[in-house]
C-alpha cells in the first residue's frame, strides 16, 4: 500500500473506502480496504481521519459492502 494509489475508491458524503491491491510472490494478490472521513480542520484545510460520527456509520457500512463486492469480483 505504501506510495501506490488505491485501485478503487468508493465515496458517500465525507466517507471514502479505498481498495488496495497487494501482489505477493507466486503471482497471487490480496486486497486491503482503508476507510476514512474527510473534514476541515480549524484552519479550514481538508484532512482525513478514521473516526466516524453516528450519522456516518451507515455510509461506512454501505461503502464496506461495495468494497467487498468489488474485491469478490476480482
Amino acid at each position: 500500500m505504501s506510495g501506490n494509489a488505491p485501485i478503487k475508491k468508493f465515496r458517500i458524503g465525507f466517507v471514502t473506502a479505498n481498495v488496495w491491491k497487494n501482489d505477493v510472490d507466486g503471482g497471487k494478490s490480496f486486497y486491503n480496504v482503508t476507510l476514512e472521513r474527510s473534514y476541515k480542520n480549524s484552519a479550514g484545510e481538508w484532512e482525513a481521519g478514521n473516526s466516524f460520527n453516528h450519522d456516518e456509520l451507515l455510509n461506512a457500512a454501505a461503502l464496506l459492502q461495495k468494497a467487498e463486492t468489488f474485491i469478490s469480483a476480482q
